[in-house]
């Protein structure tokens, strides 16, 4: 089947009308409405319910459209991916490096990894998309990026493979002029922490749910944030302790900032990078995978 089918049809829901799709891609409206009734024949079942109206009509998905909508952003990224790589197959590594992230995890990442591999590869471009795991992931299976950072515990392992993993401590993050000042320390007890005003990040959330529910009640949080870069402002500000996951190469910025690893939890964490199920890197992906295992 022509994959430019699967291309007009992702335009087609995304515009959510008929004649702005075909505008857009430069064909006539009855060619597009061709296509649709094609591709419906093809998989013998209906891809959209169209309800029409005075100004626009309105689309609904099937169950069968959105399995299709979904697959075809992948396949369409693929070619355009496989395109780039055989365009660039006797050519300097270069191309976009597409990567979703969860929250806050992008920071570690530019600092430990993609600024030595920028050096090292300068004609690559980035795209960087952050947000929730539910972020992360739709933006791995539509296409948009090609490898994921994110929680191990919190992958679905029937629709997406773990290429690698990093161990994760909770650390505690702070002003050294405000909290400690007079003493230096390189170790902390929870009893110690519980004495301090806290700011935590979801994932430190989690983590303590999961491992020690009973040490999180006890604790005097007067913040919880989504991002361990907002529960690290508090920090900076120094109204607070920051308790955020961190792994042991990631670092702290900041002159009067500090941060000191806690005491382990039973429920070990990692952090991972992964792909779709079945998905074939391109070719500065792999590069940038490989890149990654040698430095681990």
């Amino acid at each position: 089947m022509d994959t430019s089918y699967y291309y007009n049809f992702i335009i087609l829901v995304q515009t959510g009308n008929m004649t702005q799709a075909a505008n857009i891609l430069h064909i006539t409206q009855p060619a597009l409405s061709k296509q649709l009734k094609y591709l419906e024949a093809e998989f013998g079942t209906p891809l959209l319910h169209i309800k029409r109206g005075q100004r626009r009509d309105n689309f609904r998905l099937t169950e069968a459209g959105r399995i299709f909508y979904e697959k075809a952003q992948q396949l369409c990224a693929i070619e355009e991916a496989t395109y780039e790589d055989v365009k660039r197959l006797n050519s300097a590594v270069e191309g976009t490096l597409r990567i979703s992230s969860s929250a806050s995890r992008s920071t570690g990442l530019i600092q430990q990894y993609l600024h030595a591999f920028s050096q090292k590869y300068p004609s690559v471009h980035y795209e960087i998309y952050e947000g929730l795991m539910s972020d992360v992931t739709e933006s791995l299976l539509n296409g948009r990026t090609e490898i994921g950072l994110c929680n191990s515990q919190m992958v679905d392992t029937s629709r997406f493979d773990i290429l690698f993993t990093q161990p994760e401590s909770l650390y505690a993050v702070f002003r050294n002029d405000v909290f400690w000042s007079s003493q230096e320390k390189d170790s902390l007890t929870w009893e110690e922490i519980a004495r301090c005003p806290l700011s935590l990040s979801g994932g430190s959330v989690r983590m303590l749910m999961q491992s020690a529910s009973r040490l999180f009640n006890n604790l005097n949080v007067v913040s919880v944030t989504t991002t361990k870069s907002s529960a690290i402002e508090w920090a900076q500000l120094g109204r607070s302790v920051a308790i955020i996951p961190m792994d042991s190469q990631e670092k702290v910025h900041g002159r009067k900032m500090s941060r000191i690893r806690l005491p382990e939890l039973s429920t070990g964490f990692h952090k991972s990078f992964i792909v779709v199920k079945g998905h074939t890197p391109s070719l500065v992906s792999k590069q940038f995978l490989e890149f990654y295992q040698g430095t681990m």
